[in-house]
């Protein structure tokens, strides 16, 4: 919810300045930076290569 207010928010200031191309400047830059942000602070979840589960084995 936080992202959508600042989102409007740039709008209005580019809509403000320059009209509706600045509106949609500064709307979609402002999306995309909050996504960049959310997915560089975001905890990887993914295999670094070191995951042994799989090679390990239990005498079967």
């Amino acid at each position: 919810m936080l992202g959508s207010t600042v989102v409007t928010k740039a709008a209005k200031k580019g809509y403000k300045r320059y009209g509706v191309p600045g509106a949609l400047a500064a709307g979609v830059g402002t999306l995309l930076g909050i996504r960049f942000i959310k997915r560089k602070l975001r905890p990887s979840g993914g295999n670094d290569g070191d995951d042994t589960s799989d090679t390990t084995t239990d005498g079967q």
